[in-house]
Protein backbone atom coordinates (compact mmCIF):
# COMPACT_ATOMS: atom_id res chain seq x y z
CA UNK A 1 0.00 0.00 0.00
CA UNK A 2 1.82 3.39 -1.43
CA UNK A 3 0.55 6.60 0.99
CA UNK A 4 0.82 10.07 0.10
CA UNK A 5 1.70 12.82 2.40
CA UNK A 6 1.98 16.51 2.52
CA UNK A 7 4.88 17.27 0.96
CA UNK A 8 3.95 15.06 -1.95
CA UNK A 9 6.51 12.25 -0.95
CA UNK A 10 5.54 8.51 -1.45
CA UNK A 11 6.09 6.44 2.05
CA UNK A 12 5.48 2.83 2.53
CA UNK A 13 3.53 2.22 5.67
CA UNK A 14 5.85 -0.74 6.35
CA UNK A 15 8.63 1.23 6.21
CA UNK A 16 7.05 3.82 8.59
CA UNK A 17 6.51 1.32 11.26
CA UNK A 18 9.84 -0.42 10.55
CA UNK A 19 11.51 3.38 11.94
CA UNK A 20 8.57 3.39 14.99
CA UNK A 21 9.83 0.08 16.04
CA UNK A 22 13.66 0.44 15.34
CA UNK A 23 13.36 3.84 17.57
CA UNK A 24 11.01 1.80 20.46
CA UNK A 25 14.08 -0.58 20.53
CA UNK A 26 16.31 2.11 20.94
CA UNK A 27 14.53 3.98 23.16
CA UNK A 28 14.30 0.47 25.20
CA UNK A 29 17.82 -0.22 25.05
CA UNK A 30 18.93 3.29 25.89
CA UNK A 31 16.26 2.90 28.88
CA UNK A 32 17.74 -0.64 29.68
CA UNK A 33 21.41 0.60 29.69
CA UNK A 34 20.41 4.13 31.98
CA UNK A 35 18.76 1.56 34.55
CA UNK A 36 21.76 -0.82 34.63
CA UNK A 37 24.16 2.04 35.01
CA UNK A 38 21.80 3.91 37.51
CA UNK A 39 21.74 0.12 39.41
CA UNK A 40 25.23 0.27 39.35
CA UNK A 41 25.67 3.52 40.44
CA UNK A 42 23.64 2.89 43.65
CA UNK A 43 25.27 -0.15 44.18
CA UNK A 44 28.38 1.29 44.18
CA UNK A 45 27.78 3.97 46.01
CA UNK A 46 25.87 1.75 48.81
CA UNK A 47 29.38 -0.10 49.00
CA UNK A 48 31.06 3.31 49.15
CA UNK A 49 28.46 4.06 52.27
CA UNK A 50 29.22 0.60 53.97
CA UNK A 51 32.90 1.17 53.59
CA UNK A 52 33.46 4.67 55.09
CA UNK A 53 30.42 3.26 58.17
CA UNK A 54 32.97 0.59 58.43
CA UNK A 55 36.19 3.44 58.18
CA UNK A 56 34.30 5.11 60.99
CA UNK A 57 33.45 2.18 62.99
CA UNK A 58 36.78 1.10 63.20
CA UNK A 59 38.88 4.71 63.82
CA UNK A 60 35.82 5.08 66.63
CA UNK A 61 37.14 1.77 68.41
CA UNK A 62 40.96 2.85 68.11
CA UNK A 63 40.34 6.07 69.63
CA UNK A 64 38.07 5.43 72.30
CA UNK A 65 39.97 2.24 73.05
CA UNK A 66 41.23 1.13 76.84
CA UNK A 67 44.62 -0.30 75.19
CA UNK A 68 47.02 2.05 73.84
CA UNK A 69 47.56 1.04 70.24
CA UNK A 70 50.86 1.92 68.28
CA UNK A 71 52.26 1.13 64.70
CA UNK A 72 56.05 0.98 65.12
CA UNK A 73 58.18 1.51 61.88
CA UNK A 74 61.71 2.01 61.90
CA UNK A 75 62.12 1.90 65.81
CA UNK A 76 59.45 5.34 65.53
CA UNK A 77 55.71 5.76 66.39
CA UNK A 78 54.21 6.48 63.06
CA UNK A 79 50.57 5.66 64.62
CA UNK A 80 49.39 6.06 67.90
CA UNK A 81 45.43 6.27 69.43
CA UNK A 82 44.52 8.64 72.09
CA UNK A 83 45.03 6.29 74.94
CA UNK A 84 48.69 6.09 74.16
CA UNK A 85 49.09 10.15 75.25
CA UNK A 86 47.27 8.95 78.45
CA UNK A 87 49.31 6.11 79.79
CA UNK A 88 53.07 7.83 78.48
CA UNK A 89 52.39 11.45 79.62
CA UNK A 90 53.03 12.30 75.70
CA UNK A 91 51.69 14.29 73.43
CA UNK A 92 50.90 12.84 69.86
CA UNK A 93 53.47 15.40 68.59
CA UNK A 94 55.96 14.70 71.23
CA UNK A 95 55.60 10.33 70.67
CA UNK A 96 55.85 11.17 66.89
CA UNK A 97 58.80 13.19 67.18
CA UNK A 98 60.91 10.28 69.51
CA UNK A 99 63.54 8.49 67.45
CA UNK A 100 63.31 5.34 69.23
CA UNK A 101 60.09 4.02 71.13
CA UNK A 102 63.15 2.88 74.02
CA UNK A 103 62.43 6.50 76.15
CA UNK A 104 58.73 4.66 76.71
CA UNK A 105 60.82 1.59 77.96
CA UNK A 106 61.78 1.19 81.51
CA UNK A 107 65.64 0.39 81.36
CA UNK A 108 65.51 -2.56 83.20
CA UNK A 109 63.03 -4.31 80.07
CA UNK A 110 64.68 -2.09 77.11
CA UNK A 111 67.08 -5.37 76.03
CA UNK A 112 64.43 -7.87 76.36
CA UNK A 113 62.14 -5.13 74.61
CA UNK A 114 64.29 -4.27 71.52
CA UNK A 115 64.99 -8.24 70.91
CA UNK A 116 61.32 -9.15 70.59
CA UNK A 117 60.73 -6.17 68.20
CA UNK A 118 63.17 -6.94 65.87
CA UNK A 119 62.26 -10.85 66.38
CA UNK A 120 58.76 -10.25 65.09
CA UNK A 121 59.99 -7.67 61.97
CA UNK A 122 62.33 -10.77 60.80
CA UNK A 123 59.51 -13.38 61.12
CA UNK A 124 61.46 -15.22 63.86
CA UNK A 125 59.45 -16.87 66.55
CA UNK A 126 58.53 -14.19 70.00
CA UNK A 127 56.21 -14.16 72.21
CA UNK A 128 53.17 -12.75 70.92
CA UNK A 129 51.88 -11.21 74.38
CA UNK A 130 54.00 -10.83 77.05
CA UNK A 131 54.53 -8.40 80.43
CA UNK A 132 56.70 -5.79 80.64
CA UNK A 133 57.99 -1.99 82.21
CA UNK A 134 56.81 1.08 80.54
CA UNK A 135 58.23 4.47 81.42
CA UNK A 136 56.04 8.05 81.70
CA UNK A 137 57.44 11.25 80.71
CA UNK A 138 57.56 11.80 83.87
CA UNK A 139 60.07 8.79 85.03
CA UNK A 140 57.52 7.06 86.38
CA UNK A 141 58.31 3.14 86.09
CA UNK A 142 54.40 1.46 85.35
CA UNK A 143 53.88 -2.30 84.29
CA UNK A 144 52.29 -3.03 81.10
CA UNK A 145 51.21 -6.03 78.97
CA UNK A 146 52.26 -5.99 75.09
CA UNK A 147 50.55 -7.72 72.15
CA UNK A 148 52.04 -7.13 68.81
CA UNK A 149 52.13 -8.35 65.30
CA UNK A 150 54.04 -7.70 62.33
CA UNK A 151 52.62 -5.80 59.64
CA UNK A 152 52.79 -3.36 56.40
CA UNK A 153 52.61 -0.16 56.44
CA UNK A 154 52.46 2.17 53.36
CA UNK A 155 55.08 -0.57 51.97
CA UNK A 156 57.29 -1.02 54.83
CA UNK A 157 57.70 -3.79 57.38
CA UNK A 158 56.08 -2.48 60.57
CA UNK A 159 54.57 -4.13 63.90
CA UNK A 160 51.14 -3.38 65.25
CA UNK A 161 50.90 -3.36 69.05
CA UNK A 162 48.58 -3.19 71.89
CA UNK A 163 49.44 -1.82 75.17
CA UNK A 164 47.38 -2.07 78.03
CA UNK A 165 48.40 -0.81 81.58
CA UNK A 166 48.05 -3.23 84.16
CA UNK A 167 49.12 -1.30 87.39
CA UNK A 168 45.82 -1.78 88.93
CA UNK A 169 45.89 -6.00 88.34
CA UNK A 170 49.59 -5.80 90.19
CA UNK A 171 48.34 -4.04 92.87
CA UNK A 172 45.01 -6.05 93.14
CA UNK A 173 47.64 -9.31 93.10
CA UNK A 174 50.25 -7.87 95.63
CA UNK A 175 47.29 -6.72 97.60
CA UNK A 176 46.20 -10.65 97.48
CA UNK A 177 49.92 -12.12 97.81
CA UNK A 178 49.96 -9.46 100.98
CA UNK A 179 47.13 -10.85 102.79
CA UNK A 180 47.62 -14.37 101.90
CA UNK A 181 51.01 -14.00 104.22
CA UNK A 182 49.86 -11.65 106.12
CA UNK A 183 47.35 -11.04 109.34
CA UNK A 184 44.92 -8.30 108.67
CA UNK A 185 44.72 -6.64 112.01
CA UNK A 186 48.64 -6.39 113.00
CA UNK A 187 50.08 -6.40 110.05
CA UNK A 188 51.97 -9.31 110.91
CA UNK A 189 53.55 -12.67 108.92
CA UNK A 190 50.75 -15.12 109.69
CA UNK A 191 50.96 -19.01 110.51
CA UNK A 192 51.90 -19.44 106.67
CA UNK A 193 54.76 -17.01 106.65
CA UNK A 194 55.94 -18.14 109.61
CA UNK A 195 56.04 -21.70 108.19
CA UNK A 196 57.98 -20.57 105.35
CA UNK A 197 60.55 -18.55 107.24
CA UNK A 198 60.59 -21.39 109.97
CA UNK A 199 61.65 -23.76 107.11
CA UNK A 200 64.34 -21.79 105.74
CA UNK A 201 65.82 -20.80 108.82
CA UNK A 202 66.14 -25.28 109.69
CA UNK A 203 67.52 -25.17 106.24
CA UNK A 204 70.31 -22.50 107.32
CA UNK A 205 71.12 -23.88 110.46
CA UNK A 206 71.26 -27.44 108.70
CA UNK A 207 74.44 -25.10 106.64
CA UNK A 208 75.88 -23.42 109.14
CA UNK A 209 75.23 -25.39 112.47
CA UNK A 210 74.29 -21.95 114.38
CA UNK A 211 70.91 -22.63 116.13
CA UNK A 212 67.87 -21.05 116.01
CA UNK A 213 65.00 -20.62 118.68
CA UNK A 214 61.00 -20.21 118.92
CA UNK A 215 59.24 -18.67 120.84
CA UNK A 216 56.06 -19.04 121.88
CA UNK A 217 53.76 -16.46 123.24
CA UNK A 218 50.23 -16.69 124.57
CA UNK A 219 48.56 -13.25 126.33
CA UNK A 220 46.83 -13.78 129.75
CA UNK A 221 43.49 -12.78 130.60
CA UNK A 222 42.68 -11.69 126.83
CA UNK A 223 39.10 -13.28 127.07
CA UNK A 224 38.19 -11.13 129.77
CA UNK A 225 39.68 -7.77 128.11
CA UNK A 226 37.00 -8.94 125.12
CA UNK A 227 34.02 -9.79 127.63
CA UNK A 228 34.87 -6.55 129.84
CA UNK A 229 35.72 -3.66 127.25
CA UNK A 230 35.03 -5.10 123.99
CA UNK A 231 36.51 -6.49 120.82
CA UNK A 232 37.69 -3.31 119.58
CA UNK A 233 39.28 -3.23 122.92
CA UNK A 234 40.78 -6.69 122.36
CA UNK A 235 41.71 -5.87 118.55
CA UNK A 236 43.39 -2.49 120.31
CA UNK A 237 44.91 -4.29 122.96
CA UNK A 238 46.76 -7.05 120.26
CA UNK A 239 47.69 -3.90 117.37
CA UNK A 240 49.73 -2.78 120.84
CA UNK A 241 51.58 -5.87 121.51
CA UNK A 242 53.00 -6.50 118.52
CA UNK A 243 53.98 -2.48 118.26
CA UNK A 244 55.79 -2.91 121.62
CA UNK A 245 57.70 -6.31 120.60
CA UNK A 246 58.31 -5.98 117.15
CA UNK A 247 60.49 -3.17 117.54
CA UNK A 248 62.87 -5.38 120.08
CA UNK A 249 63.57 -7.91 117.18
CA UNK A 250 66.67 -7.75 114.30
CA UNK A 251 65.55 -7.97 110.61
CA UNK A 252 66.17 -11.41 110.50
CA UNK A 253 64.04 -12.38 113.13
CA UNK A 254 60.15 -13.05 112.42
CA UNK A 255 57.05 -11.91 114.84
CA UNK A 256 53.93 -13.51 113.55
CA UNK A 257 50.31 -14.14 114.87
CA UNK A 258 49.10 -17.39 115.03
CA UNK A 259 45.56 -16.43 115.91
CA UNK A 260 43.55 -14.89 118.89
CA UNK A 261 45.88 -13.76 121.56
CA UNK A 262 49.07 -16.19 119.96
CA UNK A 263 52.05 -14.84 118.76
CA UNK A 264 55.40 -16.92 117.79
CA UNK A 265 58.62 -15.27 117.41
CA UNK A 266 61.95 -16.81 115.13
CA UNK A 267 65.17 -16.10 116.51
CA UNK A 268 67.70 -17.08 113.74
CA UNK A 269 71.36 -17.33 114.20
CA UNK A 270 71.52 -17.49 117.32
CA UNK A 271 75.33 -17.13 118.18
CA UNK A 272 75.15 -17.54 122.10
CA UNK A 273 72.59 -19.42 124.47
CA UNK A 274 72.00 -16.24 126.52
CA UNK A 275 71.08 -14.49 123.62
CA UNK A 276 67.43 -16.21 123.63
CA UNK A 277 67.20 -15.16 127.70
CA UNK A 278 68.55 -11.35 127.12
CA UNK A 279 65.31 -11.05 124.16
CA UNK A 280 63.01 -12.89 126.52
CA UNK A 281 63.63 -10.19 128.75
CA UNK A 282 63.41 -7.52 126.65
CA UNK A 283 60.14 -8.33 125.72
CA UNK A 284 59.32 -8.82 129.65
CA UNK A 285 60.34 -5.09 130.41
CA UNK A 286 58.13 -3.66 126.89
CA UNK A 287 54.80 -5.93 127.90
CA UNK A 288 55.24 -4.59 131.86
CA UNK A 289 53.57 -0.91 131.39
CA UNK A 290 50.10 -0.97 130.84
CA UNK A 291 48.44 -0.50 127.46
CA UNK A 292 45.99 2.68 126.95
CA UNK A 293 43.21 1.79 125.43
CA UNK A 294 39.62 3.52 125.11
CA UNK A 295 41.00 6.23 127.88
CA UNK A 296 41.88 3.28 129.96
CA UNK A 297 44.91 1.89 131.20
CA UNK A 298 45.25 -1.73 131.18
CA UNK A 299 47.98 -4.43 132.38
CA UNK A 300 48.34 -7.89 130.06
CA UNK A 301 50.22 -10.51 131.05
CA UNK A 302 51.85 -13.06 129.01
CA UNK A 303 52.79 -16.53 129.35
CA UNK A 304 55.95 -17.86 126.99
CA UNK A 305 57.61 -21.12 126.02
CA UNK A 306 60.95 -21.19 124.14
CA UNK A 307 62.03 -24.11 121.93
CA UNK A 308 66.20 -24.74 120.53
CA UNK A 309 67.36 -26.12 117.59
CA UNK A 310 68.47 -28.84 117.39
CA UNK A 311 68.42 -29.36 120.74
CA UNK A 312 64.44 -29.39 121.28
CA UNK A 313 63.56 -30.39 117.38
CA UNK A 314 64.80 -30.40 114.30
CA UNK A 315 61.64 -29.88 112.18
CA UNK A 316 59.16 -26.90 112.12
CA UNK A 317 56.41 -28.90 113.54
CA UNK A 318 58.71 -30.41 116.46
CA UNK A 319 59.88 -27.09 117.69
CA UNK A 320 56.70 -25.10 117.70
CA UNK A 321 55.28 -28.05 119.30
CA UNK A 322 58.22 -27.97 122.08
CA UNK A 323 57.47 -24.02 122.71
CA UNK A 324 53.99 -24.39 122.60
CA UNK A 325 53.89 -27.50 125.42
CA UNK A 326 56.60 -24.57 127.57
CA UNK A 327 54.03 -21.94 126.83
CA UNK A 328 51.67 -23.95 128.49
CA UNK A 329 53.53 -24.92 131.23
CA UNK A 330 54.25 -21.56 132.31
CA UNK A 331 50.30 -20.41 131.48
CA UNK A 332 49.71 -23.17 134.59
CA UNK A 333 52.17 -22.02 136.82
CA UNK A 334 50.50 -18.30 136.09
CA UNK A 335 47.35 -19.29 136.82
CA UNK A 336 48.20 -21.22 140.22
CA UNK A 337 49.42 -18.62 141.78
CA UNK A 338 46.88 -16.13 140.81
CA UNK A 339 44.31 -18.60 142.39
CA UNK A 340 46.78 -18.68 145.48
CA UNK A 341 46.70 -14.83 145.50
CA UNK A 342 43.14 -14.86 145.38
CA UNK A 343 42.34 -17.41 147.91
Amino acid sequence: MIASTEAGYLVSSYLAWSAVVALLVLAGGWAWSHWRHRRAAIRHHGVEQSVRERADSFRYLVETAHEGIVVVQNKRLVYLNPRMCEMTGYSEAELKALPTFMPLIDPSAREVMLANHLRRLSGEPSPQRYESLFLKKDGTSYPIELSGVSIVWKGEPATLNMVTDISARKEAEQKMQYLAHHDSLTGLPNRYMLHERLQQAIALAQRTGVPLAVLFIDLNGFKQVNDTHGHDAGDSLLQQVAGRIRPLLRDSDTLARMGGDEFVILLTQIKQPEDVALTTARIEAAMAPAFEINDQALRCGFSMGAALYPKDGTTAQALLNRADHQMYAHKHRYYQREALLQS
